[in-house]
C-alpha cells in the first residue's frame, strides 16, 4: 500500500516537479556554460511547460473514474491534488508558454540575465499550480510568499532604467507588506481555533467571532496584492510603465491568478458557508476594486496604464465568482465557481495578448501616451486591428470570448443574492469601456502623426502568437461550451 500512495504522490506532484526541475536547469547552466545563447533558455522552459501540461492530462486521464474529482489528499487534508488544481496548473502552464514565447525580444535586450528570467517564469507558475492545492495555513503562506518574492524578482530582474529600479524596489515593499498582513492574519486565526488546517478553521471560529474577522480581514488585506486590486493595486499600473509590455503581462497575469486562487482557497474550500465574514469583505473588496480601477482609467493617458487599470478591474469582476459557490436563487448551486475558473482563463489570455501588442508597439518605437495613437490604422492597418480586438475582449465586447466570461460571472452573482454587486460590475464595466472606446475610435476615425513604422522589429513567432491569441479571442465564443465544460469539472471538488 505504501508503494502505490507513493506513486500516486509522485504522479499527482509530477507538473511541479518538473517545473521546479527545469528552473533550476535554467538557473545552472548559466553559470557552467556561460557562452550558450540565450535563446536556448527560452526553448527548455517551453518544454518544460509543455511536459508540465501534458503530466496534469496524465493525471486527469487516471483519475477519469473518480467521481470525487479529488485524485489525491495528504497531510491530514493540507494538500489536496484535485481538478480544481489541475486545472489551474494547465491555465498557469498557458500563461507562463504565451510569455515564454512573446518574450524574445527583451531577452535579446539583456541576454545575461535570460537564463534567470526563463527560471523564475517557471518558478512562479509552479508556485501558483502548488498555491491551487494548499489547505494548511503554513504550506499556503509559504507557497503565496515564494510566488510573491519570485514576481518582486522578476520585475527586479527586468529592470533596464531608475524608473523600473525605482518600481522594483517599491513592488518588494509593497509585497513584504501584503504578506506580513497575510501572516499576522493567518496567525490570529491560528490562535483562535488551535488549528492550521483551512478546512477545520470554519468549525472552531465560534469561539471568538471578533477575533476571527479581523483575522480573515488580514488575510484578504494582503491578498489584494497579489490580486492587483484596491487597496494594494498600485504596483500593477507601475509594472506596466516602467517594464517591458511582455513582462508586466506576466506579471499581473500569474499575480492576480495567484491571488484570485489563494482567495478562493482561502475563502470556498476553508470558511466556507459556515464564516459570514469573509462573504460580506470579499463583496467589499470587489465593488471598491472595481469602482477604484474605472474611475483611475477614466482619467488615464498613457496606454499601458490603461491596460493595467483593465486588468485590475478584471481582476476583481473574479471575486463575484469567488462569492457565488453556494445555492442559488432555485435551490441549486450559483455555478459561481465555474464561472471563476472560465472566466480566471479568459481574461489571463486577454491581459497577456494585450500586453503583447504593446510589446510589438513598444518595439517599433511608438510612444506609450494615448495620443501617440491616434490615426495609428492609417500607419499600420494590422497593428491597430489586432489592438483593437484585444482591447475589446479585455472589455467583454460582444461577441469575443471576454463577453461571454462577463456574462456567466454577472449571472452567476446575481443567481447567488449579490444583484447589486453585479449592477455595480456592470457600471464599472461600462466607465472603463469608455475610455478603451475613444482610444479605438482615436486609432481608426482621427489622424494623428503619419510617421510609419513596421512591426517587423518584433520576432516572426511573437507576432504569429499574438495574432493567435486575437482569433482565439473570437474562437473563445464559439468553443465556449467546452470551455465551460473544463471550467465545471474544475470547480466541482471546490467547495
Amino acid at each position: 500500500m505504501g508503494s502505490s500512495f507513493g506513486a500516486a504522490l509522485t504522479a499527482a506532484l509530477l507538473p511541479e516537479t518538473l517545473l521546479v526541475a527545469v528552473a533550476l536547469v535554467c538557473a545552472v547552466l548559466p553559470v557552467v556554460r556561460p557562452r550558450e545563447r540565450p535563446d536556448l533558455y527560452r526553448w527548455i522552459a517551453v518544454i518544460g511547460l509543455l511536459g508540465a501540461i501534458a503530466a496534469s492530462g496524465s493525471v486527469l486521464y487516471g483519475m477519469r473514474l473518480n467521481s470525487s474529482g479529488i485524485a489525491i489528499v495528504v497531510w491530514n487534508g493540507g494538500l489536496e491534488v484535485d481538478h480544481f488544481s489541475i486545472y489551474v496548473t494547465i491555465a498557469a502552464c498557458t500563461f507562463a508558454l504565451i510569455t515564454c514565447l512573446v518574450s524574445d525580444t527583451y531577452v535579446r535586450r539583456i541576454p545575461s540575465r535570460s537564463g534567470g528570467f526563463f527560471a523564475l517564469v517557471l518558478l512562479v507558475t509552479a508556485g501558483v499550480s502548488a498555491l491551487a492545492a494548499q489547505r494548511e495555513m503554513i504550506t499556503f503562506f509559504l507557497t503565496l510568499a515564494v510566488v510573491s518574492i519570485a514576481l518582486t524578482t522578476v520585475h527586479a530582474l527586468m529592470k533596464t532604467d531608475d524608473l523600473a529600479a525605482e518600481a522594483a524596489w517599491k513592488h518588494l515593499v509593497e509585497g513584504a507588506v501584503a504578506m506580513a498582513a497575510v501572516l499576522y492574519g493567518l496567525a490570529i486565526l491560528y490562535g483562535v481555533t488551535g488549528s492550521t488546517n483551512l478546512a477545520t478553521v470554519a468549525g472552531a471560529l465560534r469561539r471568538g467571532p471578533g477575533l476571527a474577522t479581523l483575522g480573515t480581514a488580514l488575510v484578504l488585506l494582503g491578498l489584494t496584492f497579489s490580486l492587483g486590486i484596491f487597496p494594494l493595486r498600485q504596483w500593477v499600473a507601475r509594472a506596466g510603465e516602467a517594464t517591458p509590455a511582455a513582462v508586466a503581462g506576466f506579471l499581473v497575469t500569474m499575480g492576480a491568478t495567484a491571488g484570485a486562487v489563494a482567495w478562493a482557497r482561502f475563502g470556498v474550500s476553508g470558511l466556507g458557508n459556515a464564516v459570514g465574514a469573509w462573504t460580506g469583505l470579499t463583496a467589499v473588496v470587489a465593488a471598491a476594486g472595481l469602482l477604484d480601477a474605472a474611475l483611475l482609467a477614466v482619467r488615464e493617458t498613457r496606454v499601458t496604464r490603461l491596460v493595467g487599470e483593465m486588468a485590475s478591474a478584471q481582476a476583481a469582476l473574479l471575486l463575484l465568482g469567488v462569492l457565488s459557490f453556494g445555492l442559488g436563487a432555485s435551490r441549486v448551486p450559483a455555478q459561481g465557481a465555474t464561472a471563476f475558473l472560465f472566466a480566471l482563463g479568459i481574461f489571463g489570455v486577454a491581459v497577456l495578448t494585450a500586453f503583447a501588442l504593446l510589446a510589438i508597439l513598444q518595439a517599433a518605437r511608438l510612444p506609450d501616451a494615448i495620443s501617440d495613437y491616434r490615426g495609428l490604422a492609417h500607419r499600420s492597418p494590422r497593428a491597430a486591428l489586432l489592438l483593437a480586438i484585444a482591447l475589446a475582449a479585455l472589455i467583454g465586447a460582444p461577441p469575443l470570448g471576454g463577453f461571454v466570461a462577463r456574462l456567466f460571472v454577472l449571472e452567476s452573482a446575481v443567481d447567488a443574492g449579490y444583484g447589486w454587486l453585479a449592477v455595480v460590475a456592470l457600471a464599472a464595466s461600462v466607465a472603463v469601456a469608455i475610455p478603451v472606446v475613444r482610444l479605438i475610435a482615436s486609432m481608426f476615425a482621427d489622424t494623428g502623426q503619419e510617421t510609419p513604422f513596421t512591426m517587423g522589429a518584433t520576432p516572426l513567432l511573437s507576432r504569429i502568437i499574438t495574432a493567435s491569441c486575437c482569433v482565439a479571442a473570437f474562437l473563445a465564443t464559439v468553443l465556449a461550451q467546452p470551455l465551460l465544460m473544463l471550467a465545471r469539472g474544475g470547480a466541482g471538488p471546490l467547495p
